[in-house]
């Protein structure tokens, strides 16, 4: 019995390596297969791109105020064009690590932990069944990290997916209402803060009314911002030290140090105490 349990063994996990090299392989590197994954980010990416030529626009809208008035709000809009560019570098970066990941878990983690098992059933030791565990609980982890995060991501922007429309329709209604007003106020061939001076210049009402709207959008961006850096910033990584402390906590994973390396010395001690207590005569 049990030799027809050990053959039957070193059949599955030869069959494990020829599939993961070859079918599982292909099927696992290919983006075609994660293709809800990908529409997940594609749809952050939209969001974000939107989010980056809304506060462009309303940037440049407070810029259009007299006298600089609004010139720190103006600053304050534009910096979030930074936070869009890291936020939209890691939904690239996602993307890219779906496959690479893929093929690293395919390629190299799982024909190497399974071949590991095949020299296990010839040579038993339990190190090569700590190494073989080892790395295929890494090449599943690897597999499902980023589908993980994308999934829990996803339930998250579906509940706040409405709050970041209203920021980018608000933000572009603001800035088209103030460039509306100031063409129409002023057809001549003059530029958009001679135009917004003729309409707002003297008239202070107008100006804190604008100001206000803007410091609602200003409002606005900061919520968005904070959900979508939650979303695929925050939350990849915790998943990724989720799976790690899954990994380390299942096969405690520790580095040992070579029994023949010299430990060493606590401080403090003299030679005396370290060669031991005089002998007496």
């Amino acid at each position: 019995m049990a030799k027809q349990f050990r053959i039957a063994l070193i059949l599955i996990l030869a069959l494990t390596v020829i599939l993961s090299c070859t079918l599982i392989g292909n099927r696992l590197t290919d983006p075609a297969t994660y293709s809800h994954t990908i529409d997940v980010l594609d749809e952050n990416r939209a969001t974000v791109l939107g989010l980056s030529a809304a506060s462009a626009a309303a940037s440049a809208a407070v810029s259009a105020l007299p006298d600089d008035i609004c010139s720190p709000l103006a600053q304050e809009i534009s910096e979030f064009t930074t936070w869009f560019l890291l936020i939209l570098s890691v939904i690239y970066l996602e993307k890219y690590l779906l496959t690479i990941f893929g093929a690293i878990a395919c390629y190299v983690l799982i024909p190497i932990g399974c071949s590991v098992l095949l020299v296990n059933c010839f040579f038993p030791k339990r190190t090569f069944q700590s190494i073989a565990a080892k790395l295929l609980a890494l090449g599943a982890a690897l597999l499902l990290v980023i589908p993980t995060s994308v999934w829990i991501s996803d339930q998250i922007n579906e509940i706040y997916s409405k709050s970041i429309e209203i920021t980018v329709e608000s933000a572009n209604a603001v800035s088209d209402n103030l460039i509306g007003d100031i063409s129409v106020e002023n057809q001549e061939n003059t530029t958009v803060i001679d135009e917004a001076k003729a309409i707002l210049g003297d008239v202070s009402g107008s100006v804190a009314g604008v100001i206000d709207q803007f410091k609602n959008v200003l409002n606005r961006f900061v919520e968005a911002t904070a959900v979508m850096i939650v979303t695929t910033c925050l939350i990849p990584i915790l998943v990724i030290l989720f799976f790690v402390w899954i990994v380390k906590t299942l096969f405690n994973i520790q580095i040992v140090l070579p029994a023949h390396m010299p430990k060493p010395k606590k401080p403090g001690r003299s030679r005396k105490e370290e060669s031991g207590p005089m002998e007496t005569e």
